[in-house]
């Protein structure tokens, strides 16, 4: 049977990070990736590998989708086109969770759909944590607490940001959830030490974890879904689109028509982050700057940080668009248009 490997984390951990590296190795070239995008667009899609359709073949021959209805469905579409020919001949899948998803849908799909059963195998879940904010994130967000309890390997990311005591602090709130799981420096790995989580001949184990996972996964079993709850679709509202994740949590997409200044692009940023930083999840942007419009500036805030601008030599596919990506905790779209708008007309 396929081993299926859930990466999960909060949003802004790395995992897309950790995926693109992945997928650079010979040895993962049998891979087949599953991306459960939130949002409006598919941003860190597109950083994976450019393309709108549901399924392509990447550079190294692995497959890439994205899943546009429920998991059990496009994990049988996969195995079907893989059957027929239609797609490489994947042995291993990885399925990478949008970062305010409750994995436990996921595993619970997996482990009690008896006809994915009969191709796939749960394999583990690895759950990254952000060294600067995944403190306080696990202190006010029960679903990155979930994301923890879950996972077989926890794999701390940006500790390169964040100081020694910072980082055993987290290390302590991480054993407190899950002493279980195998916690690691993410830079530290290597593929091949990562290949063992995702190949092994192991069975994804149960036993000895937190009752609460029984519990979840009981839930999951009565509720009469069988797909990852956040890829239902959101309802839209005058300030961003409802996630079903609670009533505060709100996503939306900004597409300002004008380059930016490269003063006004930080600054706007430095704003941003600096006006209720706790209930600014995280910003993904993609913008042309003026000097430099045909390499787009790849931007990430995660609350009250910003990280260090990335150059990209062209833009995905071919097409020159800012696009802003928020997912906020009450923050609506006026808001942030406000700042922009307050920042560019100076």
């Amino acid at each position: 049977m396929i081993p299926v490997t859930v990466i999960t984390g909060f949003l802004g951990s790395g995992k897309t990070t950790l995926i693109s590296r992945l997928l650079q190795s010979p040895d993962l070239a049998d891979t087949a990736v599953i991306v459960n995008e939130f949002g409006e667009t598919d941003l860190d899609h597109t950083l994976i590998a450019a393309s709108s359709e549901n399924i392509l073949q990447l550079m190294n021959g692995c497959i890439c989708c994205t899943i546009r209805e429920d998991l059990a469905l496009e994990l049988r579409n996969l195995f079907h086109l893989r059957t027929l020919g239609d797609v490489p001949r994947f042995n291993r899948v990885l399925i990478e969770t949008t970062g305010l998803a409750d994995p436990v849908p996921i595993v619970h799909t997996l482990m009690a759909n008896s006809e994915l059963r009969k191709a796939y195998r749960m394999q583990a879940v690895v759950t990254l944590v952000d060294a600067l904010a995944g403190e306080r994130t696990l202190a006010d967000q029960d679903v990155s607490r979930r994301q923890v309890a879950l996972a077989d390997e926890l794999l701390i990311a940006k500790t390169d940001l964040a100081d020694e005591q910072a980082l055993a602090s987290l290390r302590e709130v991480l054993a407190d959830i899950n002493p279980s799981a195998n916690v690691q420096v993410a830079r530290d790995l290597s593929v091949a030490d990562l290949l063992p989580t995702l190949s092994s001949d192991n069975h994804y184990p149960l036993k000895g974890r937190s009752d609460d996972i029984e519990q979840w996964l009981g839930a999951g079993q009565g509720d009469g879904h069988s797909s990852d709850h956040a890829s239902a679709s959101a309802s839209a509202s005058a300030s961003g689109h409802g996630t079903g994740h609670g009533s505060g949590i709100l996503t939306f997409t900004l597409y300002p028509e004008q380059a930016f200044r490269l003063a006004d692009l930080i600054l706007f940023f430095q704003e941003l982050v600096n006006y209720q930083p706790d209930k600014l999840l995280r910003v993904k942007a993609l913008v042309a700057v003026e000097g430099k419009l045909g390499t787009p500036a790849v931007v990430h805030c995660i609350r009250d940080k910003v990280y260090p601008l990335i150059w990209l030599d062209n833009w995905p596919g071919g097409e020159a668009q800012n696009q802003l990506v928020f997912i906020t905790d009450g923050i609506v779209q006026s808001e942030i248009e406000t700042i922009l708008k307050t920042v560019c007309s100076n």
